[in-house]
């Protein structure tokens, strides 16, 4: 009687355990749905990212797969001989796409990277530009009304300079505090761009770790589940 009832336990958690696993994979099936649609293909910033959050996804959708070929052929149900031979044989297909997928994560990441540089740098050239400017014409201006009108295009509103105030002075100091500036957008500008590439790169590295582990994985699911490719059966002891 007890080892009658311990096979009923073993039973009943092996179907709640597989139960969990088709759940799991459905759960993982449905997110990843919804996150290539609608697709952007081309787009190398939409393509990174949503092959990134497919690869974090790959662990339930692994964790699923064991659960539901836990226990291979004991107690299963008829249908489940199909569904148990199409999984394996996607196993297959997903360990080839997460291998095929790390090519296309590099290149993507690198077209990212060059569009951020541009865009990075035509901000900087465009405030380069107008400081420049702004420079070039306070240099040119050598009264105090010149300058006066230098300092009004420059701030949009009226600007009066006291009389008692030293112009050239003044034009001294603003000149430094410009160039100061000007200094610190070059340097705030090559730390984005050093930034964005440390971030970058890092994504890519962990994203086609995680893709390489995860075609590994997918590959050796497929190899030992043979046993349901090789013929459809019904229960089976």
């Amino acid at each position: 009687m007890t080892i009658l009832q311990d096979q009923e336990r073993q039973v009943f958690s092996s179907g709640i355990l597989r139960l969990v696993g088709y759940g799991l994979l459905g759960m993982a099936m449905v997110d990843i749905l919804f996150l290539i649609i609608p697709p952007q293909l081309m787009n190398p910033l939409w393509e990174f990212q949503t092959m990134g959050a497919i690869v974090e996804r790959i662990p339930v959708t692994l964790l699923g797969t064991v659960l539901v070929y836990y226990g291979e052929r004991s107690d299963r149900a008829p249908i489940e001989a199909i569904l148990l031979k199409c999984i394996s044989w996607l196993t297959l297909v997903a360990a080839i796409l997460m291998l095929l997928m790390i090519p296309l994560n590099i290149s993507n990441s690198f077209r990212i990277y060059h569009q951020q540089n541009a865009t990075a740098n035509a901000q900087f050239v465009s405030q380069n530009d107008t400081i420049q400017q702004f420079k070039e014409q306070l240099k040119a201006a050598n009264s105090k009304d010149e300058i006066e009108v230098v300092l009004q295009q420059q701030a949009k509103q009226q600007v009066s300079i006291p009389d008692s105030v030293n112009t050239q002075k003044l034009k001294t100091d603003i000149l430094a505090t410009v160039q100061n500036n000007q200094d610190n957008i070059t340097s705030q500008a090559q730390t984005f761009r050093v930034q964005k590439r440390s971030l970058l790169l890092k994504k890519c590295l962990k994203w086609n770790l995680g893709a390489l582990i995860a075609s590994i994985l997918f590959f050796l699911i497929w190899k030992s589940t043979g046993w349901a490719r090789v013929k459809l059966y019904l229960n089976e002891d």
